[in-house]
């Protein structure tokens, strides 16, 4: 390529660094550069490509450049993209592949939806119902139908029909009591493409809307507030089609408009007064939304979470920009309250999931640490029903632990029986590992060992399975994943000069594998480390694939492609389905050790036939006598664990199994 060709598009400004975005017109095509002669060029297929994820949020990986929000690596550079820097690279690729419409992997027509879509968010509308005609028009001159958007119901969970495109009878409400396997799909998932809708199990609870409105096929991007579902927009076809990569572009573009109406820009919020009620409320009235937010979660059987945070040595206009991060999170549901000197207080009227509060807190904290650089920010957290039952309980317990959070140098902390102690087991290096053997079976050579963690307390010491559930009730699964990686890690390095071949296999929460950050930061850590990636085994649970099929399949990809070894572990106890299981990149699958006893030796043979057939090793479990061990290697398992081939042993002891291939 010739260095004087390239055409500046765009300079965009980072942090105070200069991100240039370039493009050159080859007999190919058109070739896009991002970071100047030091950078990266990208083909049009590639660039949409990242504009789908720079939407999503998801991460992706190529030759030279690695996107995990909001961190962009450009070959030796890295920038960290807020959402307005964000939005002009979005704006700067879509312009880019208006342009390279020809060779794109997806042609578009002359007026394609980009260049439409960009006209659209450079307006200003009042409501989102004043933009769904605009919005509308764009699709229906695409071919399709044209749209419809549901949002949730003010602080309950009912999905209510705002509008349509074109104007016709409003469709029926959505209710997570007459449509409980919708509302999961959609608690799980960004974007749902449904080719035939009316074929598509995920839709049954929706025949009759479907065949009301005369669907065909319908995509579906998803609405995801900070604390929960926020809402749906249907982009509608008469007819079943197959939803490309473009359609779903389209889709999520269409999404963040809708999600840009709904939710404006933080640059864009502002404050007069801690009163105003868009944004905080007097403690009273706090006071009295905790006390329905707590009757209601009592009735229905519901957790809550309180949150006291403070901030300090703020200034005025940084006590106005932490009240907008924080605003930002906000549902209709929620309610925040500035106290002056105390800082803030905040409810989540309803968390559905056993961490939910700790992530939204997680998330609040970054913001609030980025926009605050300096200033040490403390956050505590009250859980009904865990910690507290009344309203004075809850103000009592979230006020403590942010004391104690602010006294341990800030952080966020819970005061849930045994949390502190093992946030500190986990900060402070107070967990240990222990290493479990995996022998193929033909032979018995050592292929592997598996790490466990383990926590030693004054009564003896703690298995995993003891103090995990406690770690991810309080959101401490992140933490604790990235302390085992370290040490896996290390000890990894320790060996690999002895010649050692085993790969060293580790178990990562459901937490650990939606966090779209989770595949650059692991490649950091191995690249830190000087490890082949191949060295490690990243082993997770049926139920973390089921949780969020969509965004764990891809960060799977992404491990793949990285060069990672993934295991499937407990095969059978939750079964993923076999059409679902064959796409996913797995390369062992470790079977429940329920199929190792003999009574379900012909499961166990189904089971091991099932896994070679998707092309994966079969590991047997739970291998606990001579018997079971000779069974499981005549029925064609690979490798196999269990005492019978080696307990597990701690750190000290993993020399003697390494290099022998024995332990104590």
């Amino acid at each position: 390529m010739n260095e004087v060709s390239w055409k500046l598009f765009a300079p965009l400004s980072i942090e105070g660094a200069t991100l240039l975005i370039e493009h050159q017109d080859l007999p190919s095509g058109m070739a896009i550069r991002l970071g100047g002669a030091g950078g990266v060029v990208l083909k049009p297929q590639e660039a949409q490509e990242l504009l789908l994820n720079l939407l999503t949020g998801e991460s992706w990986v190529s030759s030279r450049l690695v996107w995990a929000a909001p961190r962009l690596h450009i070959g030796q550079k890295g920038y960290n993209l807020n959402e307005r820097a964000k939005l002009a690279l979005i704006e700067a690729l879509q312009s880019l592949l208006v342009e390279s419409q020809g060779v794109a992997v997806n042609p578009m027509p002359k007026e394609t939806w980009q260049r439409s879509l960009l006209e659209i968010t450079q307006q200003r509308f009042a409501s989102v119902e004043e933009a769904l005609p605009r919005l509308g028009e764009m699709l229906i001159s695409l071919g399709l139908k044209g749209l419809c958007l549901w949002l949730r119901d003010g602080s309950g969970r009912t999905l209510k029909p705002i509008g349509q495109y074109p104007e016709a009878a409003l469709p029926d409400e959505l209710q997570p009591e007459r449509h409980p396997v919708y509302f999961q799909v959609l608690e799980r998932n960004l974007l749902i493409a449904a080719d035939d809708a009316r074929q598509d199990a995920r839709m049954n609870e929706l025949r009759d809307i479907l065949i009301g409105r005369g669907l065909g096929a319908v995509l579906q991007a998803v609405l995801h507030g900070e604390g929960g579902l926020r809402g749906v927009v249907w982009i509608e076809s008469m007819q079943p089609r197959k939803w490309s990569n473009a359609d779903e572009t389209l889709a999520l573009a269409v999404a963040q408009v809708i999600e840009r109406i709904l939710r404006p820009l933080k640059d864009e919020i502002k404050i007069q007064t801690p009163e105003r009620k868009s944004l905080a409320v007097r403690r009273s009235e706090f006071e009295l939304n905790l006390a329905q937010a707590l009757s209601m979660a009592q009735r229905y059987e519901r957790s809550l979470a309180l949150m006291r945070i403070q901030i300090d040595g703020m200034n005025k206009a940084q006590t106005e920009r932490a009240a907008r991060e924080i605003a930002y999170t906000l549902r209709q549901s929620d309610s925040l309250a500035y106290l002056g000197e105390q800082g803030f207080a905040l409810l989540l009227s309803e968390v559905r999931w056993t961490a939910g509060a700790s992530r939204v807190a997680h998330r609040l904290l970054g913001r609030l640490r980025a926009a605050l650089s300096g200033l040490k920010v403390g956050i505590g957290i009250a859980m009904y029903p865990q910690d507290a039952t009344t309203v004075e309980g809850l103000w009592n317990q979230a006020e403590q632990a942010c004391q104690a959070s602010l006294e341990a140098g800030g952080g966020i902390r819970l005061l849930t029986p045994g949390a502190a102690e093992l946030q500190e087991a986990i900060s402070q290096d107070g967990l240990t590992l222990h290493f479990q053997p995996v022998f193929n079976l033909s032979d018995l050579e050592l292929v592997a060992v598996e790490a466990l963690a383990r926590w030693p307390r004054p009564k003896g010491l703690h298995q995993a399975g003891e103090f995990l559930p406690l770690a991810e009730q309080v959101g401490l699964m992140s933490a604790q994943d990235r302390w085992a990686l370290e040490k896996v890690l290390e000890q990894a390095a320790l060996w690999r000069p002895s010649g050692v071949n085993a790969r060293f296999s580790i178990n990562v929460s459901t937490e650990t594998l939606i966090d779209p950050n989770f595949p650059s930061v692991l490649q950091e850590m191995l690249s830190a480390k000087r490890l082949p990636a191949d060295t490690l085994i990243v082993e997770l649970r049926e139920e973390a694939i089921l949780s969020d099929l969509e965004t764990t399949s891809r960060s799977l990809e992404i491990l793949k492609h990285l060069g990672v070894l993934v295991a499937l572990d407990n095969f059978g106890s939750n079964p993923i389905p076999l059409t679902q299981l064959k796409r996913l990149p797995i390369d062992w699958i470790k079977l429940n050790p329920a199929l190792s006893v003999s009574e379900n030796a012909m499961l166990a043979k189904a089971a091991i036939d099932m896994v070679h057939a998707v092309g994966a090793k079969a590991v047997a479990k739970g291998l606990e006598e001579q018997s079971q061990l000779t069974r499981m290697k005549e029925l064609g398992a690979d490798h196999g664990q269990g005492h019978i081939l080696g307990w597990p042993v701690p750190a000290e002891d993993l020399g003697a199994l390494l290099v022998w291939g024995i332990g104590s």
